[in-house]
């Protein structure tokens, strides 16, 4: 039975969006993708995915929600994107925001460049979408945040969870197509679902799928295309093998997969020689729990008095060892001193130093033992007197 749908990249150059051409027969195009969509809906969590992305201008790697029937005239659209592009070496994805009734929609494109390829090792992403925010990390580090705004307001929808690897017809965009690559693939480690929980401002206990086997019970493969898709999503090029979901490009006639998927170090992004260190950055007022009266304007926290605190629920350490913690702090004293704590636990305490008025910050730093996993880590005035900006935690 055919289902008509919509995916990603659709409107990202288009003057129009009504006009995509949907088949229900993967026969259409002389190229073949692949998709797969949840076949429950889901709203506010935190959705975490390791994937390794495939190389090659004109190819975009993906993982986005999507309130489906958006694409129909006079439905107002609803989408959370992370599109990987396979052009200049798999080193720049896209975070976006599609909303709005009117076509084209409303969309709040952010195009975010890495220091090394996403396409030479697994590497872990997070979007967290909330009642108040929308964010959007890579191997622990926050890359961008949206705080309200109708991009996170207008959002109200469960939406589906998709992964999907098919090449564009928008070369301004993704880069010229070249089929001379194929195949190339999209590899996917697992994917964990937190639900968000309002009354703690927190993620609770949801699911995950390590794709030891397709789970048909939660997935579906799709067997339509669009318009702007040089090709046809075909099930045959969604393979799970090894503990590996493997989307596949290929050419008519040549669709599956019979190698073997790269395994997966664990550890940080890309190949082993130019792995980033874990990362990850916290921004000073994004705590979800305070005791005290602490000021929060011009997303810095300051007014702390002595024996007030504010902790980080959720905060995902990605590997055990020493990490450098820095912090941006500011102040106009000479005694001003905080705890990093963790469930009642003090990890070390650090002194601020006069930085020459409220408004001159500067970074300090001490190193922590912490182990992996996810953790509660607080802020603790044992006097006050300072402001800060930011905490930064990276593995040594």
């Amino acid at each position: 039975m055919f289902k008509l749908n919509r995916y990603t990249g659709v409107l990202f150059a288009l003057a129009t969006l009504i006009g995509f051409t949907a088949t229900s027969t993967a026969t259409a195009k002389p190229y073949k993708a692949a998709e797969i969509y949840s076949k429950q809906t889901y709203k506010y969590g935190r959705y975490e995915m390791r994937m390794r992305v495939a190389k090659g201008s004109g190819v975009l790697s993906t993982f986005f929600t999507y309130k489906n029937g958006s694409e129909q005239p006079g439905v107002f659209w609803e989408e959370i994107d992370i599109e990987i592009f396979g052009k200049n070496n798999a080193t720049q994805w896209q975070s976006n925001v599609i909303i709005g009734t009117n076509r084209p929609t409303t969309k709040t494109e952010g195009v975010h460049t890495m220091p090394y390829s996403l396409g030479d090792g697994y590497n872990t992403y997070v979007l967290e979408w909330t009642p108040n925010y929308i964010a959007w990390f890579v191997n622990g580090t926050q890359v961008r945040r949206i705080n309200g705004g109708q991009f996170v307001t207008g959002l109200t929808s469960p939406q589906d969870l998709r992964f999907n690897l098919w090449a564009a017809n928008i070369a301004e965009w993704v880069g010229a197509w070249n089929p001379n690559i194929l195949p190339v693939y999209q590899f996917v480690n697992y994917i964990e679902y937190k639900p968000y929980v309002a009354a703690t401002n927190s993620f609770g206990t949801g699911w995950r799928d390590d794709f030891n086997s397709f789970d048909s019970n939660r997935w579906n493969k799709a067997n339509w295309t669009f318009g702007e898709n040089l090709a046809d999503f075909d099930p045959n090029n969604v393979v799970v093998k090894n503990g590996i979901l493997v989307l596949a490009l290929t050419r008519e006639g040549q669709t599956g997969y019979t190698g073997t998927p790269p395994a997966d170090g664990g550890t940080g992004g890309g190949s082993s020689s130019s792995a980033p260190a874990a990362s990850i950055t916290i921004q000073a007022e994004s705590f979800n729990e305070v005791g005290g009266s602490v000021t929060v304007s011009g997303g810095t926290v300051g007014y702390i008095d002595a024996g007030e605190w504010f902790k980080y629920n959720n905060v995902n350490i990605p590997q055990t060892g020493t990490y450098k913690v820095e912090y941006r702090v500011a102040s106009a004293l000479t005694t001003a001193q905080f705890t990093l704590d963790r469930n009642g636990v003090g990890l070390g305490t650090i002194s601020v130093p006069n930085t020459g008025g409220w408004g001159n910050y500067q970074t300090i730093s001490h190193n922590i033992y912490l182990n992996a996993g996810v953790q509660s880590l607080a802020i603790y005035a044992n006097s006050g007197g300072f402001n800060i900006d930011w905490i930064k935690l990276t593995k040594i």
